[in-house]
């Protein structure tokens, strides 16, 4: 499991125990084959199923764990935080990006500083950063001051909206640039903005085959007004 750099999130003494956990599990039915051989097909069965339990449930613990490490570690947005992460999850719904916004309003967990993971891989001049799978999603202060209004913050949880639907960043890169008319954030409303500029240069370095074309300006295939010859 990683987040949304590639960095790993499984911590490898919890991956260590449950390996430990299964791996005695099998070397006790295994030890105890010829009984249930004896017994008859059905004993194996349920031995089989309750393996397979005891191992899922053990699974499960430890991502909880593992979650809630995350979470204890890190702080709780304000009330003027929430509601102006609610505000650019409303710009998202109103320009047609139901799933984002469904996914950012149901099954995300905001936060405010990073958690103890987060704080091992910190990058700088960051808006925001996704722990994938366990749906957590920090917030820095650049959301709040850098983007100079609620679309480029809806610009920036819409990539984050990505990385909780699996993708890594040269995915999010892609995905915002190429739908950032739809969304009203282009070169036409932002393009002077810092973060107009930063993320085009991102995407650039991430998804260089966006701007592969030649025939559009500035090579910018997203583009709709040709290039000068």
């Amino acid at each position: 499991m990683y987040n949304s750099n590639g960095t790993p999130l499984a911590d490898p003494s919890i991956a260590h125990l449950f390996f430990l956990f299964c791996y005695s599990r099998s070397m006790k039915s295994i030890q105890t084959r010829n009984d249930f051989q004896a017994a008859g097909g059905s004993r194996r069965v349920h031995a089989s199923l309750g393996l397979v339990a005891s191992c899922g449930i053990a699974a499960l613990l430890a991502v909880f764990a593992f979650y809630l490490s995350l979470v204890a570690t890190s702080a709780s947005l304000d009330v003027r935080e929430r509601l102006t992460v609610q505000r650019a999850i409303s710009v998202l719904e109103n320009k047609g990006f139901s799933r984002e916004a469904f996914l950012l309003r149901h099954t995300v967990t905001f936060r405010a500083s990073d958690n103890w993971l987060n704080a091992l891989t910190k990058q700088d001049n960051a808006y925001a950063a996704t722990n994938f799978p366990f749906q957590i999603i920090t917030i820095y202060p650049d959301f709040y001051n850098k983007a100079v209004d609620d679309t480029e913050r809806a610009m920036v949880i819409l990539h984050e909206a990505q990385h909780l639907q699996g993708k890594d960043e040269a995915g999010a890169y892609s995905y915002v640039w190429q739908h950032r008319g739809q969304l009203g954030w282009t070169q036409l409303t932002h393009g002077s903005t810092p973060s107009y500029i930063t993320i085009g240069e991102q995407t650039r370095d991430y998804a260089p085959e966006v701007f592969s074309c030649p025939d559009r300006v500035w090579g910018d295939c997203t583009e709709t007004i040709a290039a000068n010859k």
